[in-house]
């Protein structure tokens, strides 16, 4: 009975990043997200990519480990040091579908019963015709979707966040708590009083709003690369510290940390 109890005590937080409008930057957030909490915030996590349309997570994988295998001895020094100084590996991607999901997710956990994770986090397929995405998104805990001052892209993003909404309270079997909207790519040419429209109508649809809000700026493409020591979106590598400032990712994952509870 005790060791059922520490179980459910050590259940981590399901959270997808879904949005059904391309390019409001839902993967990259993810991506930088992820090692951000994993490498800085100490929060153990693993990741299921199921954007079966571009595996973007699964992909930069890949070319991180390409350009740690054309680099030169210095940069591969520096990943050394990196290993070293944190003194864990780095964390794990599944490739899955929405279908398989949560059964990859739970088999994982399964197999490797030492890890006690905080986070799963799930990039969510952007295409409205994957049937099975629905039930996975009803099965999270949380779903963070981004939006950005846009209106087109702004009505395409709340409807998908009503449609997980009411799908979340007609469903008796659905375990979501919340879809939390993030403002992203907000620049001096963004008109406050959208913003601001927007934000009253999002709480009173009663849908969660980060207070945390990212910039558009190109900081957030900078990936790794031997040429490249400013690296700011990286599954091996936390965001360089000097591209931080002002960028609302500390913020934004001290938000996640704080909300994003079971």
């Amino acid at each position: 009975m005790q060791e059922q109890k520490n179980e459910q005590m050590h259940r981590p937080v399901y959270v997808g990043f879904g949005s059904l409008k391309g390019g409001v930057g839902k993967s990259s957030i993810a991506e930088i997200l992820a090692s951000y909490l994993y490498y800085e915030k100490k929060r153990n996590l693993f990741v299921v990519d199921c954007d079966f349309s571009q595996y973007s997570f699964y992909n930069m994988r890949d070319r991180d480990k390409q350009a740690i295998q054309n680099g030169n001895p210095a940069f591969l020094e520096r990943m050394k040091n990196h290993f070293e100084r944190f003194n864990k590996h780095s964390y794990y991607i599944l490739k899955s579908t929405s279908e398989k999901a949560l059964q990859d997710a739970e088999n994982f956990m399964a197999a490797h019963p030492a890890e006690k994770f905080d986070y799963i986090f799930f990039d969510l397929p952007g295409r409205a015709d994957d049937t099975a995405l629905v039930g996975l998104t009803v099965d999270l805990d949380y779903v963070i979707s981004p939006i950005e001052p846009d209106p087109q892209s702004l009505v395409a993003c709340m409807t998908y966040a009503l449609v997980v909404r009411d799908l979340g309270v007609s469903l008796t079997s659905s375990k979501i708590r919340q879809i939390f909207m993030l403002w992203n790519k907000i620049d001096k040419r963004v008109n406050p009083a959208v913003i601001e429209f927007y934000d009253r109508e999002i709480a009173r649809q009663e849908l969660g709003i980060f207070e945390s809000r990212l910039p558009r700026s190109s900081r957030f493409k900078k990936e790794l690369s031997p040429d490249n020591r400013d690296v700011f979106r990286s599954t091996y590598l936390s965001p360089d510290k000097k591209l931080l400032p002002g960028s609302g990712i500390e913020e934004l994952a001290e938000e996640i940390i704080r909300k994003l509870t079971l």
